[in-house]
């Protein structure tokens, strides 16, 4: 367990909420308006104001683990688009996977988060966010707020810039005009999207326009504004596969529309389409299938140091951790050790193709709450960016981490 600072001590209820409600008008000030999530009729504390102290050492491990990794991402992308009848295994529907394997000089995925379990075992990671990651105004903006608040140093000072590079390469490689515009869209309606889209946007270095997706307009041979100026380049914080499913105010398909367009190169889109490729937990499974076939002797060892286990089936194995292979936020996940599960989500992703992942078990935290000490499981997100590790994200929560897991901030001591 990693030591913490507190900003309450000893804990009172009445101190530490108005200390934190403080604490949330700055963060929200900057564009961190989720510090609290309404859900099950109540507000749930999502943001903790402790902050965690975590060796330097652990910093460089998890850096130089999450550029290992992206790095196999990257070879097991390279090895799919020579063998691609493997793409049937991902679970991604069959209308997208011409579009996975458009050609062209983008990386697979410019904005990626892969999520790590750190203990006394090692250090794992279990799954990549490669499509639609968040957690970047988390680990950008709050975690500078609470760092100040403690007198601490943060040691993601470097996500901005990071991002500014992976625009300058984004537009090289997309060949985007300084008189072009980059719309950025998302859900209108989802705070947390929204706010991560502005601020990729305020870091954007031409022009940019934020356009809500319920206001985008398909057209039978483009897409375009309301206004009716023509959509070429979208960075979009809207999972891929989603617009299979979205049909126009007469039931027209246009969600299948626009991806024709992306197709067609009518339209290009930020992160690419192979970046739902990566995302499919398959990936993981054909990282442990595919080993000795796909990978370097020295690709083998990262494999070995830092992958667990992967199957299609459970096979003979007593503990795992089921998980659809398109499932988010912690959705349609069950958990099993010694052949009792010890947690499971029901309600989410039951029709969707499965992997079995060796258990690994979270370690334990301990942070504050408006309830007081809370102690949970740790998990640790690490941010690559154009693939440069680019911050950590730290949440503390149950046996499943889902959207309820609390965000705490971190320093380096």
């Amino acid at each position: 367990m990693l030591p913490y600072k507190s900003l309450t001590e000893p804990f009172e209820p009445s101190a530490y909420l108005k200390r934190w409600e403080e604490l949330e008008r700055k963060v929200a000030a900057k564009g961190f308006t989720w510090a609290s999530l309404y859900e099950n009729y109540e507000d749930n504390q999502y943001m903790s104001d402790s902050l965690l102290i975590v060796p330097p050492s652990l910093v460089r491990e998890l850096e130089n683990a999450s550029r290992a990794v992206h790095d196999i991402f990257r070879k097991t992308y390279e090895q799919m688009s020579k063998d691609r009848s493997i793409v049937h295994k991902t679970g991604i529907s069959v209308f997208l996977w011409d579009l996975l394997f458009k050609g062209g000089k983008s990386a697979f995925s410019y904005f990626t988060r892969y999520d790590f379990i750190a203990s006394a075992g090692g250090l794992k990671v279990i799954e990549g966010n490669t499509d639609t990651p968040v957690g970047i105004v988390e680990a950008a903006i709050a975690q500078d707020i609470i760092c100040k608040e403690h007198k601490s140093v943060n040691p993601n000072e470097r996500i901005a810039a990071n991002i500014k590079n992976a625009w300058d390469q984004i537009i090289r490689d997309y060949n985007i005009a300084s008189s072009d515009t980059l719309y950025f869209t998302c859900a209108d309606w989802h705070d947390e999207d929204k706010a991560t889209a502005h601020y990729l946007m305020s870091l954007y270095p031409q022009q940019a326009e934020y356009i809500p997706l319920e206001k985008i307009v398909v057209e039978k041979e483009d897409v375009r504004t309301p206004r009716g100026e023509r959509i070429d380049f979208l960075y979009r914080l809207y999972p891929l596969e989603y617009f299979l499913e979205e049909e126009g105010p007469t039931g027209e398909q246009i969600g299948e529309q626009l991806l024709v367009h992306i197709m067609n190169d009518k339209i290009k889109v930020i992160n690419p389409p192979s970046s739902l490729l990566m995302q499919s937990k398959a990936i993981l499974a054909f990282i442990t299938e595919k080993k000795k076939e796909w990978y370097t002797s020295s690709e083998q060892a990262v494999i070995e140091k830092y992958f667990l286990p992967t199957y299609e089936t459970a096979h003979s194995m007593q503990s795992y951790v089921k998980k659809p292979v398109l499932g988010r936020e912690g959705g349609g996940i069950q958990i099993v050790s010694e052949g009792q599960v010890l947690d499971e989500d029901v309600e989410y992703y039951q029709d969707q193709r499965v992997v079995f992942q060796q258990y690994f078990p979270m370690p334990n935290q301990t942070i504050d709450t408006w309830d007081g000490p809370y102690s949970g499981k740790l998990l640790i997100g690490s941010h690559v960016i154009n693939g440069e590790p680019s911050g950590l994200f730290f949440r503390v929560g149950g046996l499943i981490t889902g959207n309820l897991s609390m965000f705490v901030a971190y320093t380096t001591g």
